[in-house]
């Protein structure tokens, strides 16, 4: 019998080339997409290098946005869109109802029900007052989210609640657990993102007290970022990042919340700097 090394070898070298191939053809398609949306929405792009992502920098009715790709653990990507909120102090996050949502009840965590029975049975909203959460969360705000976690053409991962958005730290997020990589993808996804963008604006009516205006020198999404996502705080001393995508959390918020914050990393053990740098 001939030593069929060899053939193994080749198979396995032209799965390699394969994925290296199909790898770049989708950065392509994601680099032609984003030149695309900076066009349309007169956005600033910022081009990756070889194999990451690049990003957009845009403006809404005077506030700063950013359109990226976020890598998620070794094998998922993420669409984000953030913007910036007038509102540093308040918080509010909404998840879809899954196997975390009773990891978060046994962690202390209040699942704020907000008197939708469908929203209240497919997500899961934590904040840091249940009045204004429930003040945010009106009629046009819950249509805004069903409407971002329709979005897609693959298989969602959770339904129809395939969506997260967090307020935290005078930032608003949302995140599409999945790579977005057409151009009319990616213009409903910002196009329906600016519209709960308003939405949510729209509920200072209600009784939702903001700290101050936005002005053309606020800062940037990238570099409100540099909060904790739990607590919304700078990150300062004591950092440790998460061992799966290397989200950055202090220490004390990570051990109360039980593990990494990112929505679908799910991931338990952290690293420190020093051993981050190490592994780098």
């Amino acid at each position: 019998m001939r030593d069929a090394s060899p053939i193994i070898t080749l198979i396995f070298f032209a799965i390699i080339v394969a994925i290296v191939v199909f790898s770049l053809l989708q950065s392509q398609q994601r680099a032609k997409a984003l030149e695309e949306i900076a066009r349309r929405f007169r956005g600033k792009l910022e081009p990756g290098s070889f194999f990451s992502r690049g990003q957009i920098r845009l403006r809404f009715q005077g506030y700063p946005a950013l359109l990226k790709y976020v890598q998620q653990g070794e094998n998922r990507t993420h669409t984000v869109f953030s913007i910036t909120w007038p509102d540093p102090a308040f918080r509010l996050e909404v998840y879809p109802q899954d196997a975390l949502s009773g990891f978060r009840r046994l962690w202390g965590m209040e699942d704020i029900e907000i008197g939708s029975p469908e929203f209240d049975r497919s997500f899961y909203i934590s904040g840091n007052h249940p009045a204004p959460v429930r003040d945010m969360l009106t009629a046009e705000v819950q249509a805004c989210i069903w409407k971002l976690a329709r979005l897609g053409s693959a298989p969602p991962v959770y339904g129809t609640r395939d969506i997260q958005v967090k307020f935290v730290g005078g930032l608003l997020t949302i995140t599409k657990p999945r790579v977005l990589n057409s151009a009319e993808h990616l213009d409903e996804f910002i196009r329906l993102a600016a519209e709960l963008f308003q939405a949510a604006l729209a509920t200072r009516s209600t009784g939702i007290t903001f700290v101050g205006e936005v002005s053309i020198d606020a800062k940037e999404p990238d570099a409100l970022e540099s909060r904790c996502q739990i607590c919304g705080e700078p990150l300062a001393a004591d950092i440790v990042y998460c061992g799966g995508c290397r989200t950055p959390h202090h220490r004390e918020c990570w051990e109360y919340f039980g593990g990494c914050s990112t929505y679908a990393c799910g991931h338990k053990q952290y690293v420190t700097k020093a051993q981050r740098r190490k592994a780098s």
